[in-house]
């Protein structure tokens, strides 16, 4: 199936490929391309701990052979006080529709979970990315709100959901 890992030095054209893939910007915040080298260093110097770098980059690889690189799950905009965080997950073009970003997702959660830093997790999704909705939706996320006219895409707009899942249970 799948599993999540840390990136390393052979991840990096994967890595180019997916951030720099200029079709899946409008998800997300990106407004300049990446170059090789300034990813090569972020490989190189991240120290894969959410206190100190503030965010945790992991690779999304099936899991009898690493080295294929089903997509990226992040945690970031760590809040040490608040105990919550930001999630991102992208899958590779090549691996879309094949339920992937189901698992990715939930081991995402898991990870989350386990690393014992954080009571809640959520994500900004524009409201136009039904396929990504669905995935929070069917793993146990909650609506919390939405923001109107916040994704800029060209001329238009679309709408942010806020989606949010408590790790901790009360």
């Amino acid at each position: 199936m799948l599993k999540l890992r840390a990136l390393e030095p052979e991840d990096l054209e994967q890595l180019y490929a997916i951030e720099n893939d200029f079709d899946d910007w409008e998800y997300s915040n990106m407004s300049a391309p990446f170059s090789r080298y300034a990813l090569r260093d972020y490989i190189a110097n991240q120290h894969c701990d959410l206190t100190i770098d503030q965010q945790v980059r992991l690779v999304v690889c099936d899991d009898n052979d690493e080295q294929k690189v089903i997509g990226l799950a992040d945690i970031f905009n760590f809040d040490a006080r608040h105990r919550r965080a930001e999630i991102g997950l992208v899958i590779a073009k090549a691996f879309r529709g094949h339920g992937y970003a189901i698992k990715a997702a939930q081991l995402l959660v898991e990870y989350a979970g386990r690393i014992g830093l954080l009571d809640q997790i959520y994500a900004f999704i524009s409201e136009d990315n039904e396929p990504c909705c669905k995935v929070f939706d069917k793993i146990g996320f909650n609506r919390a709100s939405i923001l109107n006219n916040w994704f800029r895409n060209a001329n238009t707009y679309s709408n942010s959901v806020i989606f949010q899942y408590f790790l901790k249970k009360d």
